[in-house]
């Protein structure tokens, strides 16, 4: 048996498919002028289609989440908003806007006792310079100490920028000798700690993102809702009692400050050559928050496994095009690029259905590539190198 499926050829063929690929991996790493192209590449994957395409929008929302617009509020109303909200019995309030510094000293202080007295409150910060060597940042540049000292603190950033799909999100980083909590985790901390003490358990430095939805997944109130004083504090308490409220920047048009907070993610229908960022970043959280609540962690394997996965695949691949080339050369051409084509299609919808029904994501691009490549070095390798090195050609009589 074990002869039928050993193949010389086919090993070598495979290895030079490989050393192919570490090659245009180095010209990638190495160079520039493809960058254009490589950007295109990284900010796309299969899933993308599952999420804008196959999942249909969910008719029951997250019940644990409500989400106020804050609009162009200044501090006034904002502490206004907090007063209601505390008042109402949310469970904790996270406010995703970066106080820093001070403008108005009666309105910052107004502001001050709002935060203390919710007792509740998570403020926003960001992670400034990274520290390669040490693997952690220098400093958190955070919500003015005013507020700060009344409030827990939460880093906005993700491991991304404005320019890229957010896809994964830092559950913690290290800042000088101590370690900062993510603000959806700083948020979720006070809602149920076991579920974030069981992320930590996982021990990953970034968690890919299982998006819910978007903002039509949530309850979402608008400013007025809440700074309107004609509406009872029972009636807030019916709808955001014992909830994380997350306060946060949505425009209520597109015309108005459409990139303010607004980033790219895997949701876009746009999902080939994305032009306009698709979320907020409060809605953002929001998913992150509904994921590590309700445990649904996207599953990955191992990067070892992908490869030894790809190896064989091609190998295989590489077996039947040789077998295809031997007995129907005529029609060589034809029968090969029909059957990469159907292993292309097929290897698409396996992968969106192993992610649809069991987040199982497989980032199986080096095998994909693999297949592509091979009908090329076949024929380089038969028509060439097979021609000019005596050594193969022995290996081919023998077998």
């Amino acid at each position: 048996m074990w002869n039928k499926v050993y193949r010389p050829h086919s090993i070598i063929v495979t290895c030079l498919i490989f050393v192919f690929i570490g090659f245009l991996e180095l010209i990638r790493f190495k160079t520039h002028f493809l960058d254009p192209f490589n950007h295109g590449i990284q900010e796309y994957e299969i899933t993308d289609i599952v999420y804008t395409q196959l999942s249909k929008p969910k008719a029951e929302y997250d019940s644990n989440v409500r989400i106020v617009h804050i609009g162009n509020t200044n501090r006034e109303q904002l502490a206004l908003m907090i007063d209601r909200i505390a008042a109402a019995g949310a469970k904790v309030i996270g406010v995703d806007v970066m106080l820093d510094g001070r403008i108005d000293s009666v309105n910052d202080e107004r502001l001050r006792a709002s935060i203390e007295k919710a007792g509740n409150v998570v403020l926003a910060s960001e992670l400034h310079k990274f520290e390669r060597e040490e693997k952690k940042f220098d400093s958190l540049i955070s919500t003015d100490s005013l507020f700060a000292a009344h409030a827990s603190l939460g880093f906005i950033n993700f491991p991304s920028n404005h320019t890229k799909t957010i896809r994964y999100f830092s559950p913690q980083e290290a800042v000088g000798d101590s370690s900062v909590l993510a603000f959806s985790m700083a948020v979720l901390h006070q809602f149920a700690p076991e579920a974030v003490e069981k992320c930590l358990r996982r021990q990953k430095d970034v968690e890919k993102i299982h998006y819910k939805g978007d903002l039509q997944s949530y309850v979402h109130y608008p400013t007025e809702l809440v700074t309107d004083t004609t509406i009872a504090i029972q009636d807030l308490r019916e709808v955001l009692e014992d909830k994380i409220v997350l306060m946060g920047y949505i425009a209520e048009k597109d015309t108005e400050n459409p990139l303010k907070d607004r980033f790219y993610t895997p949701l876009n229908k746009n999902y080939a050559g994305k032009s306009i960022p698709d979320m907020y970043g409060v809605i953002i959280h929001a998913n992150i928050i509904s994921m590590v609540l309700e445990g649904r962690y996207i599953r990955e394997l191992p990067e070892w496994l992908i490869w030894l996965i790809a190896v064989i695949f091609c190998y295989v691949n590489v077996f039947f095009i040789h077998e295809i080339y031997e007995k129907f050369h005529p029609a060589f051409h034809g029968i090969t690029r029909s059957l990469q084509l159907i292993e292309c299609m097929v290897l698409f919808f396996l992968l969106g259905i192993l992610f649809y029904y069991f987040r199982l994501q497989i980032d199986f691009g080096i095998g994909i590539l693999a297949l592509l490549l091979a009908y090329d070095i076949i024929m380089i390798y038969e028509s060439l190198l097979l021609k000019k090195i005596p050594f193969l050609q022995k290996i081919k009589d023998k077998f």
